[in-house]
């Protein structure tokens, strides 16, 4: 994508993330998030714990996203410390197929 001065943006709001991710909620629903503004939806509506170090620093980086300015991949880094920081059981969907996400030390 680029804008009226010949820049290119960052993001594109249809973007996808390569990998979606997976959460499980507290309710036992599983929501699938394919894309920052997914990430962004979650962190603010169904997330079991609010007020966290990494949850904010997520949803800034998916505002930023949306702004333009933060890679998708990026943010979907930021998502995956939020949820080990809630302790949100997380799954990567690569190919149909998933694999419970490594949980490296926050």
């Amino acid at each position: 994508m680029t804008s009226a001065s010949g820049a290119t943006a960052i993001s594109d709001h249809s973007a996808f993330w390569e990998t979606p991710i997976s959460i499980d909620l507290d309710t036992g629903e599983r929501l699938v998030l394919r894309s920052p503004q997914d990430a962004l939806y979650a962190l603010v509506s169904d997330w079991p714990v609010n007020g966290g170090v990494h949850q904010q620093r997520a949803i800034d980086f998916c505002r930023a996203w949306l702004a333009g300015r933060m890679p998708a991949e990026t943010v979907r880094q930021a998502f995956i410390l939020a949820a080990l920081e809630a302790g949100v059981s997380l799954h990567d969907d690569e190919d149909g197929a998933e694999a419970a996400v490594v949980n490296p030390p926050v």
